[in-house]
């Protein structure tokens, strides 16, 4: 999923990709760069980045093969998204 963020941090590219196998992977681009990192039991929990100082955290849950990824800069809500998962 290729997006922009929103707000403050407006046409800051984001991309949030999932990867398929045991564990389900997932990685967070922002600007470019990979800002976070982690299996599907800590996206569940909550995984913590940092770009330029600002906290960020990415809290996926869903069940069968969707899966809602929600995305914070500053303990703020900034992006969600809604993805498959690949077969």
């Amino acid at each position: 999923m290729d997006d922009n963020l929103p707000g403050r941090l407006a046409d800051a590219p984001v991309r949030l990709c999932i990867e398929a196998g045991q564990p389900v992977r997932y990685r967070l681009w922002l600007a470019g760069e990979v800002r976070i990192s982690g299996d599907e039991s800590a996206a569940r929990q909550g995984l913590a980045g940092d770009w330029y100082g600002h906290p960020l955290g990415l809290r996926c849950s869903g069940a069968d093969n969707v899966r809602r990824c929600d995305l914070t800069v500053d303990g703020e809500a900034a992006w969600s998204a809604e993805l498959a998962l690949p077969r």
